[in-house]
């Protein structure tokens, strides 16, 4: 069984990596497997994982994580244990920093028909660790993600959760496909963009 997942984490990460969502060192991905979890190794590049760059981590919170698991290992073992995830996906998209790094409000709205159905509303939070290369507490990215399927934390990047790891890997490109498109309608100066209307309003008829 950890054959296959192992098998399915190196698909995603040579997926995000050729979209250029992480760099040689960034991000992590990890996959629920009975009482707890596999992640990515640490500083590991996610174009070019093999079966040995993934660590075993327990559910239990009193269980010490293992050294050499990715930094975000505790804010993934909260969210396993918070939320209905299976998946996880954490990635340092450009257009997903922008966006929340340039957006005045507490989330962004989708105003593509995929979106709003995939994703209806992005929240973003601050990062707990500006500046520095360490995991991020997990409190308040786990009360938001109870709430929707991804979010953007600035100056960071994007967690996505699902039920598989395509799930996670598809709300991961979706959310950084919105964030696109926001930062594109911010560059024409579409009014209704600027002033973030909510999703609400763009699903009812002008007439």
């Amino acid at each position: 069984m950890t054959e296959r997942y192992s098998e399915q984490l190196i698909a995603v990460g040579k997926e995000l990596y050729a979209r250029s969502l992480v760099t040689t060192r960034g991000g992590n991905l990890s996959v629920k497997i009975g009482g707890g979890f596999l992640i990515t190794r640490t500083g590991k590049n996610l174009g070019q994982l093999s079966g040995s760059d993934f660590i075993s981590v327990d559910l239990d919170a009193n269980t010490a994580i293992p050294a050499e698991a990715s930094c975000e290992a505790q804010v993934h073992r909260a969210l396993y244990n918070s939320t209905t995830a299976q998946s996880i996906v954490h990635v340092h998209g450009a257009h997903a920093i922008a966006a929340a790094i340039s957006s005045r409000s507490d989330r962004i709205q989708p105003v593509h028909n995929e979106a709003i159905i995939g994703l209806h509303s992005i929240p973003i939070i601050n990062t707990s660790v500006p500046g520095e290369e360490s995991g991020e507490d997990p409190a308040a990215i786990v009360e938001a993600l109870k709430r929707a399927p991804a979010l953007l934390i600035r100056g960071h990047g994007s967690f996505a959760t699902g039920h598989s790891l395509d799930q996670a890997l598809y709300r991961t490109l979706l959310l950084e496909d919105c964030c696109r498109i926001f930062l594109l309608l911010r560059g024409a100066n579409s009014p209704d963009v600027v002033r973030e209307r909510p999703v609400e309003s763009y699903l009812q008829n002008d007439a």
